[in-house]
């Protein structure tokens, strides 16, 4: 690899780690900076610069040599696809998304969830409390119907929560990965919709739930009755009979991949779901990927997370497999695990706090604009060069408080935060809903997410926010023809304290993004306002601005 560094410095070193030795080698001068060419013996290369002024690594300047974990990280190898760098990605919830056939949806009290009957609600009712129990009967089918729509808005990849047979309207406890749930269309539905997306040069991400089953699933059901079955192998029960759950939800029992029997059926077998479904999708986002592993414990995580995403390329090399990695992503995302991760850490949680005043859990935060930038940046220098473009970058999703909520239906501010996402490094992903003003029914007092974000989306257009809608389609145009905000570089910029600021860089092109909820004056060169289209130069007033100097 050739690595260059830009700098005033005139001479420096690279240092790297090499079978537990640190390894120097002088860098030559290069335009704008230095430059040096090293070979790249393991993944991943950690390394850093050593310049007259201190050691560079991904902490910034530091006076001492910084402890590996502050290295730069590159992955060699295995990476991710080329469409999946930057690319628009829009999450469904498949049952309140769009009806397609109503005969398929399910009917009031038809079984029981947790002793308890399922019910149907009509599609404008707000949803309530019961969450797994309450169905509305979105479907396949009406993604399908809803895709001129959604290449409109130029969407270019269709993430969808689980779709395999459930008795939940969540399906996050699978009871059959083979089969595409009836009430959602079954496969025949699913054939249609991939085949839909090939046509019009769009992809399908479908949600592996390959940490835990249901408790409903014939696997499970094998296992609690009969301890010699071979299933028993799969799950990990304790002495006093129970036995390792997700989260400690009774519905979701944990699996083992200690057991010869789950590597079998879940990674290497010819009807693993990651590999089966590969026919039918582009890829796969690993649920709770950061407690997958042996034991009812998340021991060598990382090394079935790498076969996973393994199995998945080995049917379709070009898969995308990106995990819901909630906490800290770095660790996991250096062991060359997976394509990315929802960037949660690095970018939802910090960037919604700055703006709402709030964490995801509504406990009040105080940060300032600076401070916000400190945790982006530092995420991104941290992660590996080479997934920082394949993160799939959030503001809302089905887990946490949707965002124009947590901002107390403040548009402007929801334009600012969406504005950031699309500025910012990553692939940019819209939760259903969002782009038309979609919030939640429970009031402010009642902090909660889950199931108060996954009310149906309103078809009925009077209900839409046209300012919104077209405000994140301009957003989505820009990401999608400009590759500086698609590919480009991270660079940090001088800013007020109360204006979160950076520029990317692509091939001598640059974006100059500026965010201040407060408003700011801004002393401009000649340039293009890339949301207005407008020439401005000199004094500028703006709450948020991507700015492409002239």
């Amino acid at each position: 690899m050739t690595l260059y560094l830009e700098t005033e410095a005139e001479e420096g070193l690279l240092l790297y780690e090499k079978d537990g030795e640190i390894h120097k080698k002088p860098m030559e001068p290069a335009k704008g900076g230095l430059r040096v060419r090293v070979p790249v013996h393991v993944s991943p290369f950690r390394y850093c610069f050593l310049l007259p002024e201190g050691f560079l690594g991904s902490h910034g300047l530091e006076k001492t040599l910084p402890r590996y974990d502050r290295f730069f990280h590159l992955l060699a190898g295995s990476l991710p696809p080329w469409w999946a760098l930057g690319t628009v990605y829009y999450q469904i919830f498949p049952d309140r998304f769009r009806q397609g056939r109503k005969e398929l949806a399910p009917k009031d009290g038809e079984w029981l969830l947790m002793g308890r009957p399922i019910r149907k609600k009509a599609w404008n009712e707000p949803p309530g409390p019961e969450g797994a129990l309450e169905f509305y009967g979105g479907d396949l089918w009406g993604v399908l119907e809803a895709l001129p729509y959604l290449e409109s808005l130029g969407i270019e990849v269709l993430y969808l929560t689980p779709i395999f047979q459930s008795p939940s309207s969540h399906r996050y406890d699978t009871e059959d990965y083979l089969r595409v749930d009836p009430h959602l269309g079954g496969e025949e539905a699913l054939e249609a919709l991939f085949q839909a997306l090939e046509k019009r040069g769009m992809r399908l991400v479908l949600d592996g739930v390959f940490n835990h089953v249901g408790a409903t699933h014939p696997w499970f059901q094998r296992a609690l009755k009969d301890p010699e079955s071979p299933e028993r192998s799969m799950f990990t029960f304790y002495p006093d009979g129970s036995y390792a759950t997700f989260w400690g939800v009774k519905s979701m029992p944990k699996l083992d991949y200690a057991s010869p029997l789950t590597q079998e059926r879940f990674v290497h077998g010819p009807r693993a779901p990651i590999r089966y479904w590969m026919r039918l999708a582009h890829g796969f986002r690993l649920d709770v990927a950061h407690s997958i592993g042996e034991g009812g414990t998340n021991r060598k995580n990382a090394r079935w997370l790498r076969a996973l995403a393994r199995a998945a390329k080995e049917e379709r090399p070009e898969a995308v497999v990106f995990g819901e990695l909630s906490y800290d992503a770095i660790p996991t995302l250096r062991a060359h695990t997976l394509d990315g991760a929802m960037h949660y850490a690095g970018f939802a949680h910090p960037v919604m706090e700055w703006l709402s005043g709030r964490d995801v859990h509504g406990r009040p935060v105080h940060l300032d604009a600076q401070e916000t930038w400190r945790v982006l940046w530092d995420h991104y220098q941290a992660l590996p060069v080479q997934l920082r473009h394949s993160m799939y970058t959030l503001l809302s999703s089905h887990d946490i408080p949707r965002a124009l909520w947590r901002l107390k239906g403040d548009v402007e501010r929801f334009k600012l935060a969406y504005a950031l996402l699309f500025a910012f490094p990553g692939s940019p992903a819209i939760y259903y809903g969002d782009e038309v003003g979609l919030s939640q029914p429970n009031p402010y007092a009642k902090w909660q997410g889950d199931p108060y974000c996954r009310a149906p989306f309103p078809w009925d257009e009077k209900r839409w926010n046209r300012e919104v809608l077209g405000f994140i389609g301009k957003l989505v145009h820009l990401k999608r023809t400009h590759p500086v905000l698609r590919l480009g570089g991270l660079l940090p910029s001088r800013a007020d304290k109360e204006v979160l600021a950076f520029k990317r860089r692509y091939q001598g092109q640059e974006v100059w993004a500026f965010f201040a909820p407060k408003g700011t004056r801004l002393t401009l060169p000649r340039g293009l306002d890339l949301l207005t289209e407008r020439e401005v130069e000199g004094e500028v007033e703006a709450t948020y601005l991507l700015f492409q100097p002239l």
